[in-house]
């Protein structure tokens, strides 16, 4: 497992990454609004885990609480951290940040097209309450320094879907059940993390530089992660 430089980081995270995935602790608690499989929600946490699924760990998908838990455990995260999960190889990790105005935007991007899907696609299952689905997945994970209202966490997580959905579209990324430009996974997570020391920001959307910038990095990370994997089409 190798450590990423701090340079790259938010001051007072430590993160490492390796095939089994990504692991980050925190110095100080961050605030999070997130659609992960563990901690999801809003929530206090100190740290952050994105673990890679294998074959081997297939049985274990009705349990991804546990899964997280574990790989969080072996490398040191307290109780209270977000996890997700993904097929997605750690080869296409990309990590990109951003300095205005004297403060820090972090985003952290896994991806897999393997279950690429356009939002309102026939679901696979039929169900209300299905079991364990099948895992490729978009992951993000923007950081800030800044304090941000819940409204405004919400207003980057929508912030952060759309940009996601304009970079498959340049990418013309394909949802196979209709063929129509996907606009994501069937199993995307995306959390945002910010402090709660100091003046809250209000507004995140896409007239505010906040906005602009958080959008950027998704849509230049994102597309850099797949771009270079030459069977990305193919899934992973």
């Amino acid at each position: 497992m190798r450590t990423i430089p701090a340079a790259r980081l938010l001051p007072g995270w430590q993160a490492r990454v390796a095939d089994s995935g990504l692991a980050i602790a925190f110095a100080t608690p961050s605030r999070c609004l997130s659609s992960a499989v563990a901690g999801g929600g809003w929530c206090q946490t100190h740290g952050f885990a994105n673990r890679h699924v294998g074959d081997a760990d297939r049985a274990a998908l009705d349990r991804p609480a546990d899964l997280i838990a574990d790989f969080a455990q072996q490398r040191g995260l307290k109780t209270n951290h977000v996890g997700m999960l993904t097929a997605a190889s750690m080869r296409s990790l990309r990590i990109a940040a951003v300095d205005i105005e004297g403060e820090r935007l972090c985003l952290f991007v896994t991806a897999g097209l393997a279950n690429a899907r356009r939002a309102g696609d026939r679901a696979d299952r039929r169900e209300l309450r299905p079991g364990p689905y099948e895992i490729g997945t978009i992951n993000l994970a923007l950081a800030t320094t800044l304090a941000l209202t819940p409204a405004a966490q919400v207003e980057t997580l929508a912030t952060l879907t759309e940009a996601k959905a304009a970079a498959l579209q340049a990418l013309d990324a394909r949802s196979p059940i209709t063929g129509e430009i996907a606009t994501g996974t069937g199993t995307d997570a995306t959390a945002v993390f910010c402090t709660s020391a100091g003046e809250s920001l209000r507004y995140t959307g896409k007239h505010t530089r906040f906005g602009e910038y958080a959008a950027r990095l998704v849509i230049d990370a994102l597309t850099d992660s797949i771009v270079p994997e030459a069977g990305w089409a193919d899934g992973r």
